[in-house]
């Protein structure tokens, strides 16, 4: 073929004349072959070579530009710059002439411009004596960075071998200074069209690299710290320090490559030296390839095909194994760059130099010495039938007779022998032992490799031989077509295993790998997750930019990883953004304009909205194409929206998004925006957040604080709560903004409401998600801000109610501010003659009257409380309030008129179908079912469907409240202890804001299962945090699960302990008379056990018969109130406990008959309860093993005649 400038005849592999330098072959961009010229279409892969015309309208259109300057239009890129410059040229110039100097230089300019476009980057610009090339500003690869390094080391190369010759003529030693950078560029057309426009690409990435230009210095590369940051693996280095640079206020990391390093010095895995961790998630491949080497080891031989995206692991699981079985079998890997696609049989050069141990470094001379060597140690005196072909493959140079050998060969001839010395050396290789020839990255194999791959195949039918090839899923590569060859023509041998995502927890767990547990907060590590789509290079490469970004700091002291702050969202690595962007450069311009427009509706797009962004083009074929290349997925269709798509990956869709100017993102975000919300009919709720967020896009802040608002109400009212918080915050910040912006009087007032209107609404979901701190710093400020709004009352009242001292107090001193505030709010209530806020300050007053001292004039003023209620038509409130009555008397002496304000408010219930309402309604109903014993109904009917409720509004305290219940009624009740602890366990590691609660409801279940030491720990605890508790209630919980846990730990010191609980349980029920005698009967039961062991360890008749006249009396106290009340439902003490232990002290005392019948009452009671539970459950056996059950059913078996012989056995 020859060349047509200089009619050079070159070889057919050519994509540059040898003889002048110039280009001679096209790329597709889509399978990257080299094609000749004048082709139109590529001869592989039949894409066009034509760019075609675009078929979607220019983003500005229909734009008046007439008196303006044009709108930038372009793409913001991620690309890598190499600026090289002649040095001493001006010298140079001086001794050749004009004419000559021009020659030389085009030459030189030649000469490098060959090297950019051999590994993959194009000449943006010739200027003078040097140039401005770019890998990845208009077609990216994922590895631009090292193919720039590359292209740099190669342009001095092959300057120094020039210079060599311009030298010998005594002219000026020639030098090349080249610098690379990596950063942001906007590839761009400027100018005036009517006059000089130019397609360009201009931004900081290029200074800084014509800064690196600058400062390297002659016959050397320097590169900035952000391409050596990307690149730091695949080189051998010499830092150079910082650097200043002009124009920048901080100085910049500058390294110079020295060269490439081989496969084996390479380091795998993250960037960071200092991140690693195991494979994950990948058992069931790692014994599939662990199945094949076993079958090499006798003599099988086998063919696996690992494929799946980038980074899944199918390199690393291969290098794994592979180092496993190091010494027991040779292991070739051949790799395939993409920068290789054009050279035939790549692969195969890459797997014979691995076979000889050759470095990058080592001489042409010295690889064909050594592969002489080697084959006639394989092949002895038939050595020379495979030596000059593999010399050949090598690109060696021959010595005679081989040159002459070989070169009296045509093409056809040659490729036939060069494809028998290849078969002779894999089959020489596998007939010596168990072989693994590897193919990694094949969807980079040139199609020459992979022909002679398949001509190779069929060796491993005869001898120990595994075929290992990894590549991706891209279905326009030639390997794709290969694999199905393969799987045709071999399946008796071959395995192909898909490498899928990894699972949510499978992604956690390599995260605390690779930092430690716990380091990330919740909130990040989920959007970590998010992103990576369970790719595990993804997750590790998210990682890396948050210690670039000091979110991660290591502590150099243990070496331990910490987060320093948190994050709203997470930066696209700079590997992953060309690994995304090499995707997509390879679309047709209408297709790749399309994706954009769907990016920047989301993550999710539809149809018809990218229809409108696309105008009258038909985008139906280009959604096809997208899909056809794995970068979006069809989902369903949307009434309004039509079919639904999502991006195959969040982080795709970020690559995409961020390739538009911003100039083009504000104008689509315009359209998307007007699309959603037409003005002539009304917006759905469901667009509230998507209008919300293209707004702000669109920099339009009223609409965006609108519709912000609303999204937030909206999330709210549907009970997304963390949804909620996010886009309260988002409006509050964008009011702090505003708020800044001015000092108009009037608007600082509108925009002060609407601050108090979010942080009110911000509060009450921080509330359902227990995030109590937060919730009461809003509250805080909402107070500050009412101050703020003084003209008006009425924000100063709703400030005084939200605060958490008006409803949830400890101490005297929180329930006293907490009075005087609600006081306060009600005379501010009554001055302005507002009744509904008068309403809201009496339920607040009346609930400090009653869970304070308990007085019964808290009932007097839920009562009026319940008339403005009525008179105010508020039956949401009015159902509250009649609830919050019902639960009152539920405790009181009078559970009757519980039931009758009860029955008022179910059919108010069951009509706001308000759901925190309808958890506390079946609440109070479940009291009826406990004070009748029937546990198991209890649970299933009314505390789990409360849970489910409680879980379904996203109410996480109601939820870890009712979950503490459901344990109680398990293991208390129903006696399953494991379970039940299980469940408070669960609730104590997510719920800090009542604690002594939950602690006291462990030492009640650990003090049951005869746990008493920890018992006694988790007592101590409860009694720490409630030591000035102002409740009365919860200060009788304390003291009766005091006497209890007391008791049952034993000890002298501990049964006088427990008298002293119950003497102040009982004061505490005289001194409230409102308060139900239950927790006096139960005071009662507990002083009578002590009594009862008080008196077994008495030295002195008197005192025993002291204790057992005490125990009786305590016991008789029980027996009385509980038959006055005809029920127990308290959790403190259980209806058949009353009858045992009066049975107990009844034959104590002698009284054996007596004592015999109510161990019979005890038993009949049990029985009844035992009943209740269907008998096919694990409740109906737990319930009999209840440590008292076990003591009622003894006491009742024991016979007669042994009580009353044996006095004792009390």
């Amino acid at each position: 073929m020859r060349c047509p400038n200089c009619d050079f005849d070159y070889p057919p592999d050519m994509r540059f004349c040898g003889m002048c330098g110039i280009r001679l072959k096209q790329i597709c961009l889509g399978c990257h072959f080299a094609n000749p010229l004048d082709y139109r279409f590529c001869g592989m892969c039949g894409l066009s070579l034509l760019p075609p015309p675009a078929q979607l309208p220019p983003a500005y259109e229909n734009q008046d530009h007439s008196h303006s300057a044009l709108p930038l239009a372009g793409e913001r890129r991620l690309a890598t710059v190499l600026v090289a410059d002649v040095s001493r040229s001006t010298e140079l110039l001086e001794q050749l002439g004009t004419e000559a100097w021009v020659k030389t230089m085009n030459h030189i300019l030649q000469l490098m411009e060959a090297e950019i476009y051999r590994y993959g980057g194009e000449v943006d610009q010739f200027r003078g004596d040097g140039l401005v090339a770019f890998f990845g500003a208009t077609s990216a690869h994922e590895d631009d960075p090292e193919r720039a390094v590359l292209a740099g080391l190669a342009i001095q190369q092959s300057i120094q071998r020039h210079a060599d010759k311009l030298q010998a003529t005594d002219l000026p030693h020639l030098q090349v200074r080249i610098g690379i950078n990596t950063g942001e560029i906007i590839v761009t057309a400027i100018g005036d069209s009517q006059q000089f426009r130019e397609e360009t690409a201009m931004g900081e990435g290029i200074m800084l690299a014509a800064r690196m230009e600058t400062s390297a210095a002659p016959g050397t590369v320097l590169v900035s710290d952000s391409t050596y940051r990307l690149v730091s693996s695949l080189f051998e280095w010499d830092a150079l320090g910082e650097l200043p640079i002009k124009g920048l206020s901080q100085p910049v990391a500058v390294y110079r490559p020295l060269a490439h390093l081989s496969e084996a010095e390479k380091q795998s895995g993250t960037r960071s030296e200092t991140l690693s961790a195991p494979l994950i998630g990948r058992d069931v491949e790692r014994q599939a390839l662990e199945a094949h080497l076993a079958a090499l080891y006798v003599g099988r031989g086998g063919i696996m095909l690992l494929t799946g995206d980038g980074g899944m692991g199918k390199s690393r699981l291969a290098d794994d194994v592979r180092a496993q079985e190091q010494g027991k079998l040779l292991w070739l890997r051949g790799r395939c760059r993409s920068y290789d696609q054009s050279r035939p049989f790549s692969v195969w050069g890459d797997l014979l130099r691995k076979w000889l141990h050759m470095q990058p470094s080592t001489s042409d001379a010295e690889t064909r010495d050594r592969l002489r060597q080697e084959s006639v140690a394989l092949w002895g005196d038939l050595f020379g039938e495979y030596y000059p072909y593999l010399a050949t493959l090598l690109s060696l140079p021959l010595e005679e007779p081989f040159i002459e050998q070989v070169r009296c060969l045509d093409a056809e001839g040659l490729q036939h022998q060069l494809f028998t010395a290849v078969l002779g050396w894999v089959n020489r290789l596998a007939e010596q032992g168990p072989l693994v020839i590897a193919f990694s990255d094949a969807h980079w194999a040139d199609a020459s490799s992979l022909a002679l791959l398949t001509y190779c195949l069929p060796v491993c039918e005869a001898h120990p031989l595994l075929w290992l090839v990894t590549y991706r899923h891209m279905r326009e590569t030639a390997v794709w077509h290969f694999a199905q060859h393969v799987e045709t023509e071999y399946p008796h041998r071959v395995t192909r295993l898909t490498f899928a995502p990894l699972t949510d927890e499978q992604s956690h767990e390599l995260i605390d790998h690779l930092i430690g547990a716990d380091v990330l907060s919740p909130r990040i590590k989920a959007l970590v997750i998010e992103k990576a789509d369970g790719n595990p290079y993804y997750v590790a490469e998210l990682i890396e930019t948050l210690i670039e970004q000091a979110v991660l700091v290591k502590d150099v002291t243990n070496g331990r990883w910490h987060a320093t702050r948190a994050i709203d969202n997470l930066q696209l690595p700079d590997t992953l953004q060309n690994l995304f962007l090499s995707r997509i450069d390879i679309l047709l311009p209408a297709e790749k304009q399309l994706l954009q427009m769907a990016a920047t509706i989301g993550h999710v797009f539809w149809f018809n909205l990218l229809q409108h962004l696309a105008g009258d083009a038909d985008i139906q074929p280009h959604l096809t194409a997208l899909q056809r290349a794995q970068l979006v997925v069809e989902r369903r269709r949307v009434p309004d929206l039509g079919m639904e798509y999502t991006f195959r990956s969040s982080l795709i869709r970020d690559a995409v998004y961020e390739s538009l100017l911003s100039t083009q993102q504000t104008l689509y975000h315009e359209q998307i925006a007007a699309y959603l919300a037409p003005a002539e009919r009304p917006t759905p709720p469901q667009y509230y957040g998507m209008l919300a967020y293209h707004y702000q896009r669109a920099g339009k802040q009223g609409e965006q604080l609108y519709y912000t608002l609303l999204a937030a109400k909206e999330a709210k009212d549907v009970y997304a709560n963390t949804e909620a918080v996010t886009l309260y915050t988002q409006g509050l910040r964008l009011l702090d903004q505003m708020e800044r912006e001015t000092d108009n009087p009037d608007r600082l007032y509108a925009i002060r409401t609407r601050q108090f209107e979010l942080l009110d609404g911000r509060r009450e979901v921080h509330f359902l998600l227990g995030e109590f701190q937060a919730m009461d710093e809003d509250a805080k400020r909402l107070l500050a801000l009412a101050r703020q709004l003084g003209d008006d009352p009425v924000w100063l009242i709703d400030a005084l109610l939200i605060q958490s001292v008006v409803h949830d107090w400890r101490t005297e001193t929180e329930l006293q501010k907490g009075q005087a505030l609600a006081e306060e709010a009600l005379q501010l209530a009554r001055q302005q003659g507002d009744q509904q806020r008068e309403m809201l300050s009496l339920m607040a007053i009346a609930n400090q009257q009653s869970y304070g001292r308990v007085n019964p004039a808290s009932l007097d003023i839920a009562q009026e409380a319940l008339a403005l209620a009525k008179q105010l038509d508020d039956p949401y409130r009015e159902a509250e309030i009649l609830l919050a009555i019902s639960r009152f008397y539920n405790w009181s002496n009078e559970p009757e008129q519980a039931i009758a304000f009860l029955e008022k408010a179910r059919p108010l219930c069951e009509a706001l179908n308000n759901k925190v309402a309808e958890v506390t309604l079946l609440g109070q109903i479940g009291l009826q079912f406990e004070r009748t014993g029937d546990y198991y109904r209890l649970l299933t009917q009314y505390q789990q469907p409360r849970l489910k409720i409680s879980q379904s509004i996203n109410h996480r305290p109601l939820a870890l409240e009712m979950r503490l219940g459901e344990g109680v009624i398990v293991g208390l009740q129903l006696g399953d202890y494991a379970a039940g602890m299980a469940m408070m366990r669960e609730v104590a590691a997510q719920w800090s804001h009542d604690t002594p609660l939950v602690l006291l409801r462990m030492a009640l279940m650990l003090s049951a299962m005869a746990e008493h030491e920890e018992a006694l720990e988790k007592l101590e605890q409860a009694q720490q945090q409630l030591a000035q508790v102002v409740s009365r209630t919860l200060a009788l919980g304390l003291h009766l699960a005091a006497a209890m846990i007391y008791n049952g730990a034993g000890g002298e010191a501990h049964w006088w302990q427990a008298l002293e609980e119950t003497a102040r349980a009982s004061q505490i029920v005289r001194e409230n008379p409102m308060i139900s005698r239950q927790y006096e009967l139960a005071a009662a039961c507990q002083a009578a056990v002590a009594q009862l062991a008080l008196a077994k360890i008495a030295s002195e008749q008197a005192a025993r018969q002291r204790h057992l006249d005490w125990a009786l009396a305590s016991s008789q106290v029980a027996l009385t109130i509980y038959e006055l009340l005809g029920y127990v439902q308290i959790l403190e003490c259980a209806s058949e406990e009353v009858l045992f232990w009066h049975g107990k002290a009844l034959l104590a005392n002698g009284r054996f008959a007596d004592a015999h019948t109510f161990f019979h009452r005890a038993y009949a009671e049990m029985q009844r309860k035992h009943a209740l539970i269907p008998s096919g459950v694990v409740y109906a056996q737990t319930f009999l093993e209840i440590p008292l059950h076990r003591q009622i059913r003894a006491a009742v078996f024991v016979p007669e005649k042994l009580v009353a012989s044996e006095p004792e056995i009390w």
